[in-house]
């Protein structure tokens, strides 16, 4: 079972983040999390069998100002402070980076992060030259460039990301959900109630069905992924709001880069594999651009909601890593 670690930054910072499987593996998997996570790597029952049978080491680094990772410093953007962070994080665990193979996922509000380091300059990042995939899960596109990203979105989505979070001086909106979704979420019981009502109540027959089969097959008890997301929930937010209430800035923000305009040397060869829930209430217009725009990459439909493509996991990453060889240690 993984354990949280503490790497403390060049900056004076903390970054928090999990790490589990062969730590000497050359084969490295990135995991940025969503809003209301953290860095938690794959428990028991939980770690892909392709994982496993790759020799992976599994990375899931929690994002600034949540967790246990301390907010990011106020002069850097949030781009600049996750590549620099990214970096640090992965030369600390593997200091021979000559042979590594790092394929970079997220989920949600993280594939924002992961598409950052998977385009980001070489210049800036250049481990960037050892990045081989990406994964997206349920994910969000770039605002900044695709000028119909909130069409399908539903209102609490619209107030919560769209154009007047970003806009309204003093971020209003982000503060009064903080201090709302405060109230909901003082204990983990608490938190537990609003994850079941929020993810698993509203969830369609045929979600229900694949959770049931993804839960049966990995031996976990009933209501036991719900548990462990409660508590998932409740620790980001337990030390600071901060990165909750900048997540429409980085939603909005400049990734350094178009994804339309990316050169050959950061697509041939780097797949990116696109996974978004068919009643996913952010609509589908977001990972269709994403697939436009992407010329490298391939998109696949999961029924559900917004929760359905973790269910779908296994194949996905069996599809991405089919032609990878099993790690060695570096």
């Amino acid at each position: 079972m993984s354990v949280e670690k503490y790497l403390t930054l060049s900056d004076g910072r903390t970054l928090a983040y999990e790490d589990v499987g062969d730590s000497s593996s050359n084969l490295v998997v990135i995991f940025f999390h969503g809003v209301f996570g953290y860095g938690s790597a794959p428990g028991p029952g939980l770690l892909s069998p392709v994982h496993v049978a790759k020799n992976v080491h599994n990375i899931a680094p929690t994002l600034p100002g949540w967790g246990c990772s301390s907010p990011r410093n106020p002069s850097k953007t949030f781009r600049e402070t996750l590549i620099s962070d990214t970096t640090e994080l992965i030369t600390h665990l593997h200091p021979n980076t000559a042979d590594l193979r790092i394929y970079i996922s997220g989920g949600s509000y993280g594939t924002i992060a992961a598409q950052m380091i998977y385009g980001a300059p070489f210049d800036e990042f250049p481990l960037g030259r050892k990045i081989k995939g990406c994964l997206l899960l349920a994910p969000l596109s770039y605002f900044k460039c695709h000028k119909g990203y909130s069409k399908s979105m539903t209102w609490i989505d619209y107030i919560s990301v769209g154009p007047m979070a970003r806009y309204l001086p003093f971020q209003p909106i982000q503060r009064l959900g903080a201090f709302g979704i405060y109230m909901m979420v003082t204990t983990e019981d608490k938190a537990e109630a609003l994850m079941r009502k929020q993810l698993f109540d509203s969830a369609p027959p045929e979600e229900r069905e694949a959770f049931k089969r993804w839960r049966e097959q990995r031996g976990l008890k009933e209501g036991e992924l719900e548990r462990t997301m409660a508590k998932n929930m409740f620790k980001s937010t337990s030390k600071t709001w901060a990165g909750f209430i900048e997540v429409p800035d980085v939603a909005h923000s400049d990734w350094g880069f178009q994804p339309n305009q990316l050169d050959d040397e950061h697509t041939k060869n780097r797949p990116m594999l696109i996974a978004a829930s068919a009643h996913d209430d952010l609509g589908p217009d977001m990972a269709n651009w994403l697939h436009e725009n992407y010329r490298n990459s391939t998109l696949k439909w999961v029924p559900g909601k917004h929760l359905s493509t973790l269910y779908e996991l296994d194949g996905l990453w069996a599809e991405l890593l089919k032609d990878e060889p099993a790690g060695v240690p570096s």
